[in-house]
């Protein structure tokens, strides 16, 4: 399991010695320096939860530039984004995003099945305890997944879904990016304590 740090500036890069990935939110700010790290670069739509608003296409562009600048491991693109635009030099985490709730575990396995890039990443807001129990079905049937719930009573699930094989945890370092992420090294501290991580 790897440890993955949303930033959305260059201090916050600096703030993240302890992360194996970087997750580059260029919606979410400007990059003044880029040091040679591995990266995960998006650029998350409104909709989605993130600040852009520009057209698809411009969008797109400038996710592929930074990644080419960057040379960055996966990018990060949103499930409903035609083919066409998936023609990236690097891994491909393709992604869906509910603020608002978990759909059906039905809903949810037939985006996992249409999967086309290397992970399929799932993130939805948590109600129930029945919203969790989706989330480790989806773990214990597929691979290449990664999938929790949002909001800070369900915190607990970017832990355990790792735990359950999920290949990635996403913290934050300085400012917080999606309800119920853990701080970079409170989640490293919690690995340490659990015993799967030195």
């Amino acid at each position: 399991m790897m440890l993955v740090a949303t930033v959305s500036s260059s201090r916050e890069i600096e703030l993240a010695n302890a992360a194996d990935l970087l997750e580059l939110r260029l919606d979410l700010g400007i990059f003044d320096f880029l040091p040679k790290l591995r990266y995960i670069v998006t650029c998350r739509r409104k909709a989605d939860g993130g600040a852009y608003e520009g057209s698809e296409e411009t969008r797109i562009e400038k996710i592929k530039i930074f990644a080419e600048k960057v040379n960055a491991e996966f990018v990060d693109i949103e499930f409903d984004v035609p083919d066409d635009f998936l023609d990236f030099k690097c891994g491909i985490i393709e992604s869906y995003h509910n603020f608002k709730e978990t759909p059906s575990f039905e809903f949810l396995r037939d985006l996992v099945e249409s999967k086309r890039g290397d992970y399929y990443k799932i993130a939805t807001m948590g109600k129930t305890m029945d919203d969790w129990k989706k989330i480790v079905r989806l773990l214990l049937e597929f691979e290449d997944i990664i999938a929790f719930l949002m909001g800070e009573e369900f915190r607990f699930t970017r832990i355990a879904s790792a735990l359950l094989g999920s290949p990635f945890i996403y913290c934050y370092v300085g400012l917080k990016k999606a309800p119920g992420q853990i701080e970079l090294n409170e989640a490293l501290k919690i690995l340490k304590s659990l015993g799967v991580r030195k």
